[in-house]
């Protein structure tokens, strides 16, 4: 497939993606069937593997839709303010996408190499993972830099607080609605990274 697509094309190929979204939000890898994407996604099995090669290269381009959608939702919030309602705001928006794509939030609970045999691959989704995190050390470094934040290992920080959203998000045995997910992790998370004179 080449590189420019129509808007027809554009379109097939959102279809595509987000029929096999949801195939993989419901299924493991293994059990999704290109045909079964095709069906939902309302065109031949033919005409995917003109927009996809594989399996593994729509799973592929899935996560990187996933990531992207993500990294901009970050990315557009207000970067000015309070460093702690900034990041309880980044928080929130988190904790709101992965309710909202249960594609994704699946994804972030699961090894990085699923589905991601390609080495290629393997490069990208690191570097998206990357990117994301990125955008949480940001703001707790703009919270440091403000005197709010005590921060020691900037990226591991911030891996720590993506790991406190995915594990609230996944074993959310209490039944707690987002807003109390959110009031949580900023209880604790805060409490360990505030300055005791901020």
């Amino acid at each position: 497939m080449t590189d420019t697509l129509t808007t027809a094309q554009a379109r097939r190929r959102h279809n595509i993606v987000r029929a096999a979204e949801h195939q993989f939000a419901e299924r493991r890898f293994d059990e999704v069937l290109m045909a079964e994407v095709a069906a939902e996604a309302g065109v031949g099995k033919g005409t995917l593997y003109r927009y996809f090669e594989d399996k593994e290269t729509l799973y592929f381009a899935v996560v990187m839709e996933g990531f992207e959608a993500l990294i901009e939702r970050l990315r557009g919030a207000d970067t000015t303010g309070d460093p702690v309602e900034r990041l309880q705001q980044t928080v929130a928006s988190i904790v709101g996408y992965l309710r909202r794509d249960r594609f994704f939030f699946r994804l972030m609970g699961r090894d990085e190499g699923e589905g991601q045999r390609r080495r290629s691959f393997r490069a990208e989704w690191k570097q998206r993972r990357a990117a994301l995190i990125d955008e949480v050390a940001q703001i707790l470094q703009d919270g440091a830099a403000a005197g709010v934040f005590e921060i020691r290992h900037l990226h591991t920080d911030a891996q720590l607080l993506l790991g406190m959203v995915r594990t609230c998000m996944r074993f959310n045995e209490q039944g707690l609605d987002d807003e109390q997910v959110v009031a949580e992790i900023m209880r604790i998370y805060t409490r360990g990274i505030c300055r005791d004179d901020a």
